[in-house]
């Protein structure tokens, strides 16, 4: 930007200056917006930075005419003049300068007037004299004043160059990602230029990317890293930094809170069975197939040292496709226990939650089930333990070992008395009077309710009427049901409850926090940058098909219906963990909720499988689906799922066989019959059948494969001819020879695999 006048600017063009625009001290960053001229003064004052701490003469150098005009001369002079103001005199002055940069001198009886016009290549706003450029100057020089004297750049303008140079706090600079991602949304989630870390990639890291490309987590936590940002562990930590919670133990209206427990352990080990004698129900039953498929929350009462103490447990998955589920629910716990069969011992997904809980510094209690069994590996598992840092009290540890059993109600009372007694030692806080703030641990669409959200209030206290913030969504709540499907009127901390208000389903795993002002709680909202989250598994389990070469593979494509999202990320899950060396799964589409005409139309258009997961289908559905005879299934059970998915995959698979060299046969002499041609031969070696499949050899080299179609001995059909006996055989190759030499092979059908 060039500052000048209009008088200024036509004495600018009769000088005929020839203007030379240096590039100059490579420590300054924006040196191509600095531009000075001495005949007449002009500046460029634009992205001036608190570098800037240099004498103007030794910036620039200008040749100008030698010949002067009278006028140049004459303005040269009275801008001399102006420019040797004493800086308390221009400190005066200020104050009856316009807060927008306009110039005005009080010694002027005219007006400088204002205008922008682009000629010449420059484009001039406004002018300034040099001795403003010199309390600039000194005004960037000191870092506690950022205020411009002459108005042109305000406080604001200065705060962003004061955020250009100088880190920000490292409150301000905390960066939690759990999910790899593009360099498109990398860069708005640091608020850097996709040219400046594609720039990095290349130069550090000898990477040529594009703004599409994903980042895996240990390329984003490097860049992260790098650009100055303190990376939070877990998602609890980065919940904590963005809602910014108050210091429970200064406040006056913190309370003690119930513990939040999370029962963790391996598929069939006794969780479910566990709950029942700890809550008096019976859910095993309710459960299909007898497995947990989804997150569950249930509520208890228990009297221990004369306090009626509320308990909150938390039922997850034991399944290995269920990881994200049970994720969610470690990162809400206060007390995990884990159980483990003692007839069983230490499992994949045993061994999952105990890594959770060394990583996440989590309070445990080693609950052994199934102590009925005649069967006890107590010892083992132990040991087990131990070699896993989970040691037991009367190891030296502090970890608490109880055996439990379910169906008797054995040591029940002991268990939940540890748990009782673990929760007081946390001194756990919250503060009701505050605004609810949590994580949405999972979420479904309701055929007839609408979406439902699934929230794990950690503090302050959810209202009817209170309108809820996730990532982009906002709703006002319309309905609040606990544990027990009672509407409630607020919820506290340490609840677990279903919510409507949202219009779309939020996404499973996110933070919430509440307002009770619509107004700002769109304006938190509106401060979200969106990123593609949503399907990001999805996305990586077709990215990773397509890797490989398509045209030489069978394909199978799929859309998939599921009842909410943890089910539906367990589904993507197992499905990724699938061999596609034969087949290749493509889902062309993977949501939750009711089976629509979109889908069936989808379906039909695609050639692609339905496959519903607890999600049934309405009449007209059923209707739609018979009519275009599309293949749809609905399971219960993720195992049942898995396997129609595997043998739709291997009908898929073409046939393979084992081949046993069975005897040998030589060409003697060709028959020509009507049929074709037939080869008379001996049969040199073993012995040939009717099914043979035969490599045919001419001076060492195949020139056929296949089956033989007609076997005769003399002018009779046979099964079989042994050695040394003569034949006469046929089959689709025409060009037999003397001496062409025969290997015969039983062929036996492989199992197929993929």
């Amino acid at each position: 930007m060039v500052s000048m006048d209009y008088k200024q600017y036509n004495l600018c063009r009769n000088s005929c200056c020839k203007i030379n625009i240096i590039s100059f001290l490579s420590n300054l960053e924006y040196y191509d917006d600095i531009l000075f001229l001495t005949h007449p003064k002009i500046l460029v004052v634009n992205n001036i930075n608190n570098k800037f701490a240099v004498d103007v003469k030794n910036i620039i150098t200008v040749d100008g005419d030698k010949t002067k005009n009278t006028n140049s001369m004459k303005f040269e002079k009275k801008y001399r003049s102006t420019a040797n103001i004493d800086d308390k005199d221009s400190i005066k002055s200020k104050k009856n300068k316009s807060k927008l940069g306009k110039v005005k001198d009080r010694n002027d009886n005219n007006e400088v007037k204002k205008f922008t016009k682009k000629t010449d290549d420059l484009l001039i706003t406004e002018v300034e004299s040099l001795h403003t450029l010199k309390i600039r100057k000194a005004s960037l020089k000191n870092k506690k004043n950022r205020s411009l004297s002459t108005g042109i750049v305000n406080d604001k303008l200065a705060k962003t160059i004061d955020q250009n140079f100088t880190h920000s706090s490292e409150s301000s600079k905390t960066l939690f990602i759990d999910n790899p991602l593009s360099i498109k949304d990398f860069a708005l989630k640091i608020n850097i230029s996709e040219a400046e870390i594609i720039t990095y990639l290349f130069i550090n890291k000898g990477i040529s990317a594009t703004i599409n490309e994903i980042l895996d987590l240990n390329m984003c936590n490097d860049l992260a890293e790098y650009y100055g940002f303190k990376l939070l562990k877990s998602k609890s930590d980065y919940f904590s930094s963005s809602f910014t919670l108050s210091k429970y133990n200064s406040s006056s209206k913190v309370i003690k809170r119930s513990p939040l427990i999370t029962i963790l352990g391996h598929v069939d080990h006794g969780k479910t069975t566990l709950l029942d004698s700890i809550l008096q129900t019976n859910l095993v039953d309710k459960e299909v197939g007898g497995i947990t498929q989804s997150i569950s929350a249930y509520e208890v009462f228990y009297q221990y040292s004369e306090l009626n103490l509320k308990l909150v447990f938390l039922d997850t998955p034991g399944h290995e496709s269920f990881k994200l589920t049970r994720l969610r629910g470690v990162e809400v716990t206060d007390i995990v226990l884990l159980v483990i069969a003692i007839d069983d011992g230490l499992k994949p997904q045993t061994i999952e939650s105990i890594n959770y809980v060394k990583k996440m510094n989590l309070q445990c209690i080693v609950v052994l089930t199934k102590s009925d069994k005649s069967i006890n590996n107590l010892q083992k598992i132990k040991e087990d333990l131990a070699s896993h840092d989970l040691l037991c009290y009367d190891w030296g540890g502090n970890v608490d070992y109880i055996q439990v059993s379910a169906i008797n109600g054995y040591n029940i009372d002991k268990l939940l008395a540890s748990i009782c007694s673990l929760a007081q030692s946390q001194n756990l806080l919250a503060n009701p009077k505050e605004q609810a703030s949590g994580v949405i641990i999972d979420a479904f669409l309701d055929k007839q309710k609408g979406p439902v959200a699934i929230l794990v209030i950690q503090n302050g206290t959810l209202k009817m009427g209170d309108m809820i913030v996730s990532e982009n969504l906002l709703g006002r709540v319309k309905n609040i049901i606990n544990c027990s499907s009672c509407s409630l009127e607020e919820a506290g901390p340490s609840s677990i409850v279903k919510v409507l208000c949202f219009s779309s389903v939020p996404k499973s795993g996110s933070a919430f926090i509440s307002f009770n002002n619509e107004k700002e709680a769109k304006k938190y909202c509106g401060s979200y940058v969106e990123t593609q989250q949503k399907n990001l598994s999805l996305s990586v389990l077709n990215k990773r098909i397509s890797l490989t070469n398509v045209s030489k593979h069978k394909e199978l494509k799929l859309i998939i219906k599921a009842d909410t999202q943890g089910s539906l990320e367990a589904i993507i899950d197992v499905l990724s963990n699938i061999s596609q060396e034969k087949v290749q799964v493509n889902i062309i589409a993977a949501s939750f909720g009711n089976i629509t005409n979109n889908d069936i139309h989808l379906s039909m258009t695609t050639k692609s499988s339905l496959l519903a997961f607890s999600v049934d289908a309405l009449p007209q559905i059923n209707i739609l689906i018979k009519k275009y005879k599309i293949n749809f299934n609905i399971f219960y059970i993720i195992y049942d799922l898995l396997d129609y998915v595997t043998n739709l995959m291997l009908d898929l698979v073409e046939p393979e066989y084992s081949m046993t060299l069975t005897g040998n046969v030589s060409i003697k002499t060709i028959f020509k019959m009507n049929k074709g041609f037939v080869a008379g031969c001996v049969v040199t070696n073993g012995t040939i059948n009717s099914k043979s499949y035969i490599y045919v050899y001419r001076k060492n080299v195949i020139v056929y494969k296949g089956y033989i179609t007609s076997l005769k001995y003399m002018k009779t059909d046979v099964d079989e001819v042994l050695f040394p006996s003569e034949c006469g055989l046929m089959s689709d190759f025409q060009d037999w020879q003397q001496s062409d030499l025969i290997e015969a092979y039983d062929t036996v059908i492989k199992e197929k695999e993929l």
